[in-house]
C-alpha cells in the first residue's frame, strides 16, 4: 500500500488535505494562504485524502481530550481536602 505525507489547510470549520508531494501543491498553498487559510501544524501519511482526514481528526480529538484532562489536573491540584 502507497502511502504519502499530507498537510493540512484550514478556514473556519473547513479542513482540506494535500499531499505534500503533489505537483500542484505548491501553487495551491499559495492560493490557499493567499484565501485567508492557515497552514494546520500536523502532518500525517496516508494511503489517500479520506484515510488523512480521519488521522487529522483522530488527532484533534486526542489534543481536545489532552486538553481536558490538563485542565482537570489543574482544577485538582488547586483543591483543598
Amino acid at each position: 500500500m502507497h502511502t504519502e505525507r499530507y498537510l493540512f489547510l484550514l478556514k473556519g470549520r473547513l479542513i482540506m488535505a494535500q499531499p505534500l508531494a503533489a505537483p500542484e501543491t505548491g501553487e495551491l498553498l499559495i492560493s490557499l494562504l493567499q484565501q485567508g487559510f492557515v497552514l494546520a501544524p500536523l502532518q500525517v501519511w496516508a494511503s489517500d485524502t479520506e484515510q488523512a482526514l480521519a488521522c487529522y481528526e483522530a488527532g484533534a480529538q486526542r489534543q481536545a481530550l489532552a486538553a481536558s484532562l490538563s485542565g482537570a489536573e489543574s482544577l485538582l491540584a488547586g483543591a483543598t481536602p
